[in-house]
């Protein structure tokens, strides 16, 4: 990869009390299941939309998560809502050259999002040469 900054992902991290496993099954093939683990009486589960890649950018990802989870049907719906935690988690590669990057997550996603009860993070990892 060049050494310019750039989008690498988005995952949807969720953290509850309950299994989430229906929200996979609902899902289905549209996601990757990057994580479920049960820790301590509290479920993890981080996805990755399945026709993700380095060529999508960010307001890509976040419409397509969106879609998907503003169509939970009512019983997965609950789940979602009962929730502790639901981010979206954007990583980026710092990159080490110019120029710099340049995104923007749009007022009509943060609306969304913001009606979905979920927070938005951002991880910045290192530039690493291949």
């Amino acid at each position: 990869m060049a050494s310019l900054s750039h989008f690498l992902n988005l995952d949807l991290v969720l953290k509850s009390n309950s299994d989430l496993s229906p929200i996979i099954k609902h899902f289905d093939q549209k996601v990757i299941v990057l994580a479920h683990e049960n820790f301590e009486r509290q479920f993890l589960l981080n996805l990755e939309l399945a026709n993700s890649d380095s060529t999508k950018e960010p307001g890509w990802c976040t419409r397509g998560f969106l879609t998907l989870i503003e169509a939970l049907p009512e019983a997965e719906r609950a789940l979602w809502n009962g929730c502790i935690s639901r981010t979206f988690s954007y990583g980026f590669e710092s990159g080490r050259e110019f120029p710099a990057l340049d995104t923007t997550i749009t007022s009509d996603l943060l609306l969304r999002i913001a009606k979905l009860g979920a927070d938005i993070g951002i991880t910045i990892y290192p530039y690493q040469p291949d």
